[in-house]
């Protein structure tokens, strides 16, 4: 049985309403954001785009109280850290002279020793005569190239720390005499091998026969021969030592039941040129002393810049001497800070002053910022700190190079300062009577002295301060945020707008589909007397 026409029409208007809401309200959500991130590109700066900033604890001027100091100080860190132009570091870095994560240093590759040099050439050659070898090109030609790959590793084995190659070098050139017929050649080569290596073997499955025998004739006749020991002495004690490529300990060492033949004697330590010397064991114990001496790197020298000195600045203020420029380049790099920032807090009679000088570590040149007077009480601490901060941000681009010893440092700039106040106050004075123009004085008893009473000086009273209040309410928020708000990033007018679309719509929809009532083909009509 079919539903009724206006049933079905009315629930066609009714999923139309529904649709056109959900349409409404996801157009909404997307909306409302926008505004906030057309003009919130701030906020999405990343922690590590920004220059970091070492803040240097201020130092004080006069009667200016330690509360007083500390609180604009951490004022302005905190107005620092809340923008996007810097990133203070954390306070302990600046105490501790010591970067929270290790700054790894610059690795300078160094150039190749003609000994890596001759080696990188040895290995070359030692793969070609192998590639020869597989290829079935003339023995002899082979055999040049592993005599010279050989000559080489032997030459330059100072720096030759795998000493495996030149066990396989030793092994081809046994397998190529062999081929030539020169059995004697060969047994020769493998007894080099052994003797570096005693725990030398050949593929059986692959090896020759001929091979095998003469590495088992070259076995026995080192086993026969009697063996040798070698003391190893030098003056750098922990160096460590390596006989024929094996580590044997640290110096002094010994080593023990050496074959008779040639053996090659490393000397290493972190920082020393490496040494070595050849020793050829004959059946008699042999000492070597390793003349090895540590040869520092200059450029791998770190120095260190203690706080205290860095921090002394704060006080005499000599930022544009040149031991200052040099400890403060020193000193930032060793935390890891772009920006040095020292501050002084000064005491006048009706403000307090915050004079802020700011270090470029890649420059080396301080700048000395405006001024920026607070009240007394620091009622202003929030506005004055906000535009100090203002003030830093300015000096990363434009700044006043500072020459000399800024004015709040120089005691001789106050007393030139105080004559000039008493020489302005002295021209407003009425001129002094001279003695002409003054009347003969009058002859009066002479009093008796009065003993002095020195005055007692009255001590200036702090400001008071509530310790309980909290000095960084209100910091980073505006009270009146919510009333700046413009009305395209508020939720309400979007909600509004969607409600109407909404109910316009449906209400469009249903006219247009609503059907008149169908007619019965009669009438009544009623008369109420």
């Amino acid at each position: 049985m079919s539903r009724p026409r206006e049933i079905v029409q009315k629930d066609v208007a009714l999923r139309c309403v529904a649709h056109v809401l959900l349409l409404t309200f996801t157009t909404a959500s997307l909306l409302v954001p926008l505004p906030q991130r057309w003009g919130g590109s701030q906020a999405w700066a990343q922690e590590g785009d920004r220059p970091t900033i070492g803040i240097v604890p201020f130092a004080r001027k006069g009667e200016v109280g330690v509360l007083a100091a500390a609180r604009i100080e951490e004022y302005l860190r905190q107005m620092l850290s809340a923008g996007d132009a810097l990133r203070p570091l954390p306070a302990k870095v600046i105490d501790s002279g010591k970067p929270l994560v290790p700054i790894a240093k610059e690795i300078k590759e160094k150039p190749q020793t003609p000994a890596q040099k001759a080696l990188d050439r040895a290995d070359t050659l030692a793969v070609t005569a192998r590639t020869m070898t597989e290829e079935n090109e003339d023995p002899n030609d082979t055999l040049k190239l592993l005599k010279a790959a050989a000559q080489r590793y032997e030459d330059n084995f100072v720096e030759l720390v795998d000493f495996t190659k030149l066990v396989d070098v030793y092994a081809q050139a046994a397998t190529i005499s062999l081929k030539l017929n020169d059995a004697k050649g060969a047994k020769e080569w493998l007894e080099k091998a052994v003797v570096l290596q005693p725990t030398f073997v050949v593929d059986t499955r692959k090896a020759s026969k001929p091979l095998q025998q003469a590495l088992t004739q070259a076995r026995q006749g080192l086993a026969d021969k009697e063996g040798a020991n070698l003391s190893i002495d030098c003056p750098l004690v922990g160096a460590d030592v390596f006989v024929d490529g094996v580590k044997v300990g640290n110096c002094p060492a010994q080593v023990k039941d050496l074959l008779q033949g040639t053996h090659y004697v490393q000397v290493r330590k972190p920082g020393a040129t490496p040494w070595g010397q050849i020793f050829v064991a004959k059946g008699k114990d042999g000492t070597i002393s390793a003349n090895i001496k540590v040869e520092e790197d200059p450029t791998s020298i770190g120095l260190t810049v203690p706080p205290e000195d860095i921090k002394a600045f704060a006080g005499s203020g000599n930022f544009h001497e040149k031991v200052f420029k040099n400890m403060a380049s020193m000193f930032s790099k060793q935390v890891g800070a772009q920006y040095l920032l020292y501050g002084v807090v000064a005491k006048n009679p009706r403000s307090l002053e915050l004079h802020l000088f700011l270090f470029h570590a890649k420059t080396k040149r301080a700048c000395a910022l405006d001024k920026v007077e607070y009240q007394p009480t620091l009622g202003d601490l929030q506005m004055k700190t906000l535009d100090a901060e203002g003030r830093v941000r300015a000096a990363l681009t434009t700044c006043k190079e500072v020459d000399d010893l800024p004015a709040v440092f120089d005691a001789s700039a106050e007393a030139k300062a105080d004559a000039a106040a008493a020489v302005a106050v002295a021209a407003v004075a009425p001129p002094p009577v001279t003695e002409e123009e003054a009347p003969p004085p009058k002859a009066k008893p002479t009093p008796k002295p009065e003993p002095k009473v020195k005055p007692v000086p009255v001590p200036v009273a702090e400001p008071v301060v509530d310790s309980n209040a909290d000095p960084y309410a209100g910091l980073l928020h505006d009270e009146d945020e919510t009333q700046k708000t413009p009305w395209y990033k508020k939720w309400w007018p979007w909600t509004i707008l969607g409600v109407v679309v909404a109910g316009g719509a449906g209400a469009a929809i249903y006219a247009a589909t609503r059907q008149p009532a169908p007619a019965t083909g009669f009438s009544a009509i009623g008369v109420i007397p």
